[in-house]
């Protein structure tokens, strides 16, 4: 484009048999100093785009042990879940600070506990693992009869399949750049019901979904 732009200026002015006035030379070197501007800008857009780009890192379920969950006649399920995540943060550019982190737990769509387990502030620094220590312990009352039916046909089946639903806000930082997200993971936790505690891990959660707040 830009030897394009420069052949057309100097054509115009051979064509008159006339040398190129210095405002001329002026006006082709601002056009070349754009073009290499516009040109440069490009350029580490799309190699920001493609190598430094934040993207979200995944919490797994290293270990959970449920340690009650069961239904009185009065629809009262009491429920004690203690979780161990682990936060991998694969970037090699992109600090990422937790500015909000959450847990709650979800049986049959119901959310069980009450206000979420919030966690003081955190980071996690590059290419390092970061883990929580939700624990979830209470009762909930009053359940609904989809709820208390679900509970019954998986404790028939020999399986309880329960929800840790994770938020977090997460701020990706790196010199001058600073971009905040808000996410919502799912990790599904299968217990055997005829043994209590039941203790399993390796559970990967979802990618989770992205909301972008600035």
């Amino acid at each position: 484009m830009e030897g394009i732009l420069e052949v057309a200026i100097k054509t115009s002015y051979e064509d008159d048999g006339e040398k190129m006035p210095l405002k001329g030379k002026v006006a082709l070197f601002s056009c070349k100093m754009i073009v290499n501007y516009l040109y440069s800008t490009w350029l580490l857009l799309l190699l920001y785009g493609i190598y430094l780009r934040p993207y979200a890192v995944r919490p797994n379920v290293d270990a959970a042990a449920l340690a009650a969950f069961d239904l009185a006649p009065d629809n009262m399920l009491r429920y004690d879940l203690a979780a161990n995540i682990t936060f991998f943060n694969d970037h090699r550019v992109w600090a990422i600070r937790f500015n909000h982190f959450s847990a709650s737990l979800y049986f049959n769509g119901t959310k069980l506990s009450p206000p979420d387990d919030t966690f003081p502030k955190f980071k996690g620094r590059l290419r390092r693992h970061r883990t929580v220590h939700p624990v979830l312990r209470g009762r909930a009352s009053n359940v609904s009869a989809a709820v208390a039916e679900e509970f019954s046909w998986q404790r028939a089946q020999g399986w309880f399949t329960v929800e840790l639903r994770l938020r977090a806000t997460l701020t990706y930082l790196v010199w001058p750049t600073r971009h905040v997200y808000y996410y919502e993971y799912d990790c599904w936790l299968p217990f055997p019901s005829n043994t209590t505690p039941a203790v399993i891990g390796g559970v990967k959660c979802s990618k989770g979904k992205r909301f972008g707040l600035s």
